[in-house]
C-alpha cells in the first residue's frame, strides 16, 4: 500500500518532534593527541615547511536523544552516522599553522518502531561531501614546557541544507566563524602533556531557499552562538604509547527558529548544548605515522543525540621543505 502524501508528513513530523530540532550532522572533531611526532596537537604548532595530515574514519549508532531538560530518552528509530574526515595542516613557518578538513558524511535512519513506520517517506538517509573546515593557528606564547596558541577557524556550507528531518542533513546550510585560545603544558621529563581551550563559535544565517514550500512563510534563522571548551591530558607509559582522556563540550545560546515569524505567530525558542568524554589510546607505528582509536561518549546534552561515537584514525607528518629538498626537485 502506498503512503498518501499527508501521512508520509505526519510520519516525518512525528520523528521530527522526538528528535533535535535543527539538528545538523554531529559536530563531530577528529581527536588531536600531542606526541613528540605530532607537533600540530592542541596548542603546539608544526615546524616551518611541515606537513601533518590525517584520515579518520567515525561511526555512531543509537535510537537515545537528550530532550530540552537534559533528559535521556529514545526516538523511534535508529539513528546511523558514518563519517570519513581528511585533515591536513602545512606549517608556514615555526610559529603559524594553516589547515583543512573535508568530511564525507552518511546519516541514515533503520529499524523504524512498528508503531510509526517511516516505510514510503523519502527522506531516510543522506550522504555526500560535508561542510568544510578551513583554520589557522599562530603560536603567541612559547616556552619550555608552556605554549599558547590563537586558533582562528571557519565552516562553510557544501551541498543543500534538508529540512526534514534535519538530523539527516549533511550541511548545516550556513557559516561558522570561531576564536579559540588554546593553553599546552609539558611536564617533561615526566611523560605527560596537558591542553586546554576555550573559543567563541559565530554561526551565521541559514536561509531558506524555498519559502513557498512553507506557504510563503520564510523560514530562515540564525543558530545560536556556541561557547567551545576542551580539555585534555596524555599520558607515554612506554616509548610509542599514548594514552589520553579528552573532555569537549559545546554550549549553544537560545535562538528563534525564524528570523522574521509573520505578525501574530509564536516562534519556538531553541538551544542546543552537548558534552562528551573520549578516552584514546595512540600507538607510534613509524617516526611520522600514527594509529589512534577512541571512543567518543556523551555525557551530558540538550537537544542532541546521546551514545558513543567510535573512531580509528591514521596520521603521518612530514617535512615538505626537506623531502623537496631530498629529492632534488628545484
Amino acid at each position: 500500500m502506498t503512503s498518501s502524501p499527508h501521512t508520509t508528513n505526519s510520519r516525518l513530523e512525528f520523528l521530527h518532534q522526538k528528535l533535535t530540532r535543527r539538528v545538523t550532522p554531529l559536530l563531530i572533531v577528529a581527536l588531536s593527541i600531542l606526541m613528540p611526532q605530532m607537533a600540530s596537537a592542541g596548542a603546539w604548532t608544526l615546524g616551518k615547511g611541515q606537513v601533518w595530515s590525517k584520515i579518520t574514519y567515525m561511526s555512531l549508532s543509537t535510537n537515545e536523544h537528550y530532550d530540552n531538560d537534559g533528559n535521556v530518552g529514545e526516538i523511534p528509530a535508529r539513528y546511523k552516522s558514518q563519517q570519513v574526515y581528511f585533515d591536513v595542516y602545512y606549517g608556514l613557518n615555526d610559529r603559524i599553522d594553516v589547515g583543512v578538513k573535508i568530511p564525507y558524511i552518511s546519516n541514515e535512519f533503520v529499524d523504524v518502531s512498528p508503531e510509526h513506520p517511516f516505510s514510503g517517506a523519502p527522506d531516510k538517509k543522506d550522504s555526500g561531501l560535508g561542510d568544510v573546515r578551513g583554520v589557522a593557528k599562530i603560536n603567541l606564547v612559547q616556552s619550555a614546557d608552556l605554549v599558547g596558541t590563537l586558533k582562528l577557524g571557519f565552516k562553510a556550507p557544501v551541498g543543500e541544507y534538508r529540512e526534514v528531518p534535519e538530523a539527516l542533513s549533511i550541511t548545516g546550510g550556513q557559516w561558522d566563524f570561531e576564536v579559540v585560545g588554546q593553553l599546552g603544558r609539558s611536564f617533561w621529563p615526566v611523560p605527560v602533556y596537558g591542553n586546554v581551550d576555550l573559543g567563541y563559535r559565530l554561526r551565521g544565517e541559514y536561509a531558506d531557499p524555498n519559502p513557498s514550500d512553507a506557504g510563503g512563510v520564510d523560514r530562515t534563522y540564525t543558530p545560536g552562538a556556541e561557547i567551545v571548551f576542551n580539555a585534555e591530558a596524555g599520558y607515554s607509559p612506554m616509548d610509542k604509547l599514548l594514552v589520553a582522556l579528552k573532555y569537549e563540550s559545546i554550549i549553544g545560546a537560545e535562538y528563534d527558529t525564524i528570523n522574521n515569524p509573520p505578525a501574530g505567530s509564536q516562534v519556538e525558542t531553541l538551544n542546543q548544548s552537548v558534552a562528551y568524554l573520549a578516552p584514546t589510546v595512540l600507538v607510534g607505528l613509524h617516526p611520522s605515522v600514527s594509529l589512534e582509536a577512541q571512543a567518543r561518549m556523551t555525557v551530558s546534552g540538550s537537544r542532541y543525540f546521546a551514545g558513543s561515537t567510535y573512531g580509528v584514525g591514521l596520521s603521518f607528518t612530514a617535512d615538505l621543505i626537506e623531502q623537496v629538498v631530498r629529492q632534488g626537485t628545484p
